[in-house]
């Protein structure tokens, strides 16, 4: 538990560093994040580590986000290429286990994965990914976030397909690439998704109850 603060407070320092904007925007995430986890019955603290380092360089200018990518031997494709910002969580990932010595997996990803999600993912994973979506301010921008916020209480992996979708009817309204990442995940959740509506009727239960 010692070894956990010490990272936190190590890698809350650093984000302090950044423009005001995004620490509130942060400490926003944290209260959201932090509900879920109790929701959900997820550690705070590896929550709260997620949540401290998932924005470390979302404030950077995209060239300097492209140079740390490539510089971290990272994958890219044409649409980070086209919009380096997307680079940011990757980027995050990488320092927090080179420079901050976080090695907890789970935590890692989420960081890595909280702007376009994956194909598996963590319940950290998923809490962090909405909660950044749902914070406060978004939601007052956005009102259908209000709506995911309470999906999420009671299904996580429903609110994520929401979110998803959301994001795939943004993207046409604005023109803007589909990154590839992000559409395969998209497309396993919704498989997931109607393959669990499509299971039979639980008749052992049924059964069971009924002697």
């Amino acid at each position: 538990m010692q070894h956990i603060a010490a990272q936190i407070a190590a890698v809350r320092a650093e984000l302090e560093t950044r423009p005001a904007g995004l620490v509130r925007h942060v400490q926003r995430v944290l209260v959201e994040a932090l509900d879920l986890a109790a929701r959900w019955d997820l550690d705070p603290e590896r929550v709260e580590l997620a949540t401290w380092g998932h924005d470390l360089f979302r404030s950077f200018p995209p060239a300097e986000q492209l140079r740390l990518a490539i510089e971290a031997g990272l994958p890219i494709v044409e649409a980070d290429r086209a919009d380096p910002v997307l680079l940011h969580g990757p980027i995050a990932a990488f320092v927090l286990r080179d420079r901050f010595g976080v090695l907890d997996d789970e935590a890692l990803a989420a960081v890595r994965d909280h702007t376009l999600g994956s194909r598996d993912m963590s319940m950290i994973a998923r809490v962090i990914l909405l909660a950044d979506k749902f914070e406060e301010r978004k939601r007052k921008r956005t009102p259908v976030m209000r709506e995911i916020r309470r999906l999420a209480w009671r299904d996580l992996d429903l609110a994520l397909l929401c979110w998803a979708d959301w994001k795939w009817v943004d993207e046409r309204e604005h023109g803007w690439l589909t990154h590839p990442d992000h559409w395969g995940a998209r497309t396993q959740w919704v498989e997931e998704h109607h393959r669990e509506l499509a299971l039979p009727a639980r008749t052992a239960d049924f059964d069971l109850a009924t002697g």
